[in-house]
């Protein structure tokens, strides 16, 4: 049986500090690179716990669970998804007993943030500490390069 491997981005943590320090393009493109290929803790809520499958050895969900995403609101009032680079981070916001996270990436966040009656403003990595913003319109441009060099590729 294989063990899960806890989430964990010292790579993109790292490009955070870098880019923090001196934030030219060579370091905000690092960044970004490191954003896209990240696998990030995101904090929900279901009115269903979920179970561990031992013959599958995966978590599974009961079909009709209603997953709930949390979200925190900046000074401006705009709502913003929380995820996190590592569960370190996630300790540090004020998280319920009941809470569970989910693992997405970067296509998970965008597909979630730009569904048309999303209404929410973008996405913040690590809120407690690094506050790294995404706005709705950053991620929307960012897609569209990522998908405008797929098709350059083939």
């Amino acid at each position: 049986m294989q063990q899960a491997k806890p989430v964990r981005n010292p790579e993109l943590k790292k490009a955070m500090e870098e880019a923090k320090k001196d934030p030219g393009m060579e370091n905000s493109i690092r960044l970004l690179n490191e954003v896209v290929k990240a696998r990030l803790l995101i904090p929900v809520s279901m009115d269903k716990d979920p179970q561990y499958d031992r013959k599958l050895e995966e978590v599974v969900l009961e079909k009709d669970t209603r997953i709930s995403f949390e979200l925190i609101k900046a000074a401006s009032g705009d709502l913003y998804y929380p995820v996190f680079t590592d569960g370190e981070e996630m300790i540090k916001c004020e998280i319920e007993k009941d809470q569970h996270s989910m693992i997405v990436n970067f296509d998970d966040l965008a597909a979630i943030l730009l569904m048309p009656q999303s209404g929410i403003a973008g996405f913040a990595i690590n809120p407690m500490s690094d506050n790294l913003c995404f706005s709705k319109e950053m991620v929307a441009s960012m897609k569209r390069d990522m998908e405008k060099e797929r098709e350059e590729k083939q």
